[in-house]
């Protein structure tokens, strides 16, 4: 089983998650969090008084699901593809193993779990 976390714009959401249901997606969890983005470069900085003062955060949509092993190369590709713009912040894909599961309400455990 493997887990895949991802950080992408909230616009995108909505169209990432259907498409992962259409292809067999279950579980999905899709939680509003606080970016923080990294410092800017000396270089970068026009006023560094300026910059010292301007929010590092943003809005970040990070959407989390479980799925076997045979799923990920697919999902993954679908992440990528519907919430790709071409613009800077577009986010990020995880994929890590899990070593268990167990379906609190019926004890399963493993892959029947999911």
């Amino acid at each position: 089983m493997k887990e895949i976390k991802v950080y992408m714009r909230p616009l995108v959401a909505n169209r990432v998650i259907m498409d992962l249901e259409e292809a067999g997606a279950r579980d999905m969890t899709l939680i509003r969090v606080d970016a923080i983005k990294p410092p800017l470069d000396q270089n970068q900085k026009a006023d560094v008084a300026f910059a010292r003062c301007v929010i590092r955060s943003s809005v970040v949509a990070k959407l989390e699901l479980v799925c076997l092993d045979e799923e990920v190369k697919l999902f993954v590709e679908i992440i990528r593809a519907r919430a790709h713009t071409g613009q800077r912040g577009d986010g990020r894909i995880f994929v890590s193993s899990v070593e268990g599961a167990v379906n609190i309400r019926t004890g399963e455990t493993g892959e029947k779990a999911l």
